[in-house]
């Protein structure tokens, strides 16, 4: 897929392999010259401190198995305060240097688990609550009413609970599709939906709790 203006991808700056978190943040491509990649600058910001540092920018692909996260390295070159959309529309923007050609890319980090009931975890979307099947820092699975009507690429605003305290973030659904199981059919539907916009506070809590119900689990296993 060629790299152009318009195109949203997804900052990896920095992972953390000892505490499970990886900081992902969202943009927009702005402007492509050669390898040089002018991107909008993100909320939180990439700091200054990354200058001359490797990050990873991904993107989605979508083709016939449905959607393919693509990534490649790049290295920071540059902040822009006053960059020009147009000549009346200026705005903060980072510069990076690409690194090598795109190949598949998987966020390893992202490490699902699978909540129980006893996990003190939900998420409600169009103020229905879904079934969660599996979740992670950059999304989740679930099973939910058809009634709730979710269409691919749909932006939602999802609720996520943890613990007793309620988050609030965008999320991108990437797919939906029917049970196998013909005695859901009609009934249930199923969809997959990536958070868009995580913010600190949901950040640490869902990471601390992913960690929480990954040792249950093993624990589970050993003590059934």
């Amino acid at each position: 897929m060629i790299i152009k203006p318009g195109l949203n991808i997804r900052i990896v700056t920095d992972i953390d392999l000892t505490k499970e978190r990886i900081h992902v943040r969202s943009s927009i491509i702005y402007d492509t010259k050669g390898s040089t990649i002018t991107i909008a600058q993100t909320d939180p910001p990439v700091l200054k401190s990354t200058l001359r540092k490797e990050v990873v920018i991904t993107y989605l692909v979508h083709d016939k198995k449905g959607p393919v996260r693509y990534g490649f390295p790049a290295l920071v070159t540059g902040f822009v305060d006053n960059y020009k959309l147009s000549s009346s529309n200026e705005v903060r923007a980072v510069t990076v240097s690409r690194r090598t050609e795109a190949q598949p890319y998987s966020i390893r980090m992202f490490y699902r688990v699978e909540p129980t009931g006893k996990s003190k975890l939900s998420m409600t979307i169009y103020d229905k609550e879904v079934n969660l099947l599996d979740v992670s820092l950059g999304g989740a699975r679930f099973s939910h009413d058809k009634r709730l009507n979710l269409e691919d690429n749909a932006m939602v605003e999802a609720y996520i609970n943890v613990d007793g305290a309620t988050h609030v973030l965008e999320g991108r659904i990437l797919r939906v599709w029917d049970g196998e199981n013909e005695r859901f059919r009609g009934e249930l539907g199923f969809a997959a939906i990536e958070f868009v916009n995580m913010n600190k506070a949901l950040e640490h809590a869902l990471s601390r709790k992913i960690r929480e119900i990954e040792r249950e689990s093993r624990f589970n296993e050993v003590f059934p």
